[in-house]
């Protein structure tokens, strides 16, 4: 029995295209995997809202726990829980739009939150190595405009960013699956969108 962490990124609630995404993508993995436990982070929520990171949090992630102090250590709790939450899942699942031509900041701050020198990567020798449990990730991305392909092709800096982050934390196996040109033509992005998602099993 495995364990998927998804993550949710858009602030559109029911209207949003990547939370619709998920929705049917998690059914079908429902089907596929019906032992398979999920815990699920909306960071549009108020409640879910992650800090920026500050100057003590960058200081204490570098040192070893019983060499921080008190405060130090409650700057790294939420980062602990978080780093947690993804070190005990087989599976990341990420639903995001593309904001900026990049990540929501939401998924930004998260990444600022769990990328720990000595928990999910670390260099030996030189050489940085991943730490990461899960060994895939699934990316669900919607857009106005169209990135696979075309002129705004080489204006993606969502899909190369994610990728590189999971090679960054040790993630082997990364799907991307899109709804893109929801600008211009929404029922026909949603409806490629929708057979990705079915190819995917």
């Amino acid at each position: 029995m495995g364990h998927a962490l998804v993550l949710i990124c858009s602030p559109k609630g029911a209207t949003s295209v990547s939370r619709n995404m998920l929705d049917k993508y998690l059914a079908r993995r429902r089907a596929e995997f019906p032992d398979e436990t999920v815990t699920v982070r909306d960071l549009s929520l108020p409640e879910n809202a992650l800090p920026h990171l500050s100057a003590e949090f960058v200081t204490a992630m570098f040192l070893p726990p019983d060499a921080r102090t008190a405060e130090q250590a409650r700057e790294l709790e939420l980062s602990d829980r978080l780093t947690a939450e993804l070190q005990s899942a087989d599976v990341l699942i990420v639903a995001t739009p593309i904001h900026n031509y990049t990540v929501p900041t939401t998924l930004k701050a998260w990444i600022d939150h769990v990328a720990r020198p000595g928990v999910t990567f670390t260099y030996e020798g030189g050489v940085r190595r991943g730490l990461a449990r899960a060994r895939s990730a699934v990316f669900l991305l919607s857009s106005g405009g169209i990135y696979t392909s075309g002129p705004q092709a080489v204006e993606d800096f969502l899909a190369p960013y994610l990728r590189h982050m999971m090679v960054f934390f040790g993630i082997p196996d990364v799907t991307v699956l899109r709804a893109e040109g929801v600008a211009w033509d929404a029922p026909s992005a949603v409806a490629r969108a929708e057979a990705q998602i079915a190819a995917a099993f």
